[in-house]
């Protein structure tokens, strides 16, 4: 299956440690954000901006799961999961995670077409399972 993992830039790590996980079972990333440049302030990086979240955009269309790790702070990760959730919505797929401490703090994550877990290892172990 094709995952795509949202977090903050800032827990680029995190998510070479879950694509490791996900790979050594057979699944593959829809996207590798991870490899993007810091383009703050985006204004002065339009082009790139707009490449980025073109790739993004389509990563997620592209995905069969769609895993969120939220954070106190973050821009994009809204938007990402509203795309997931509408996709799952209107055709079904992809299964939607929000895992971690935050996945509690939004009315958007107790929609019933989003899993909530506690931990990343509970994600792993379920996509293991599909």
């Amino acid at each position: 299956m094709r995952v795509y993992i949202a977090t903050k830039f800032e827990k680029k790590e995190l998510v070479h440690e879950l694509a490791s996980k996900l790979k050594s079972a057979g699944h593959s990333l829809s996207y590798d954000w991870t490899t993007h440049k810091p383009i703050k302030p985006y204004e002065e990086n339009q082009s790139t901006a707009k490449l980025y979240s073109e790739n993004e955009v389509q990563g997620i269309l592209d995905s069969d799961i769609f895993i969120c790790i939220p954070d106190k702070l973050g821009h994009t990760l809204f938007m990402e999961i509203g795309a997931a959730l509408m996709l799952k919505k209107t055709r079904g797929k992809p299964e939607v995670y929000v895992i971690g401490e935050f996945n509690k703090d939004s009315p958007w994550y107790f929609n019933p077409l989003i899993k909530r877990r506690d931990n990343i290892e509970q994600v792993i172990e379920e996509i293991i399972n599909l």
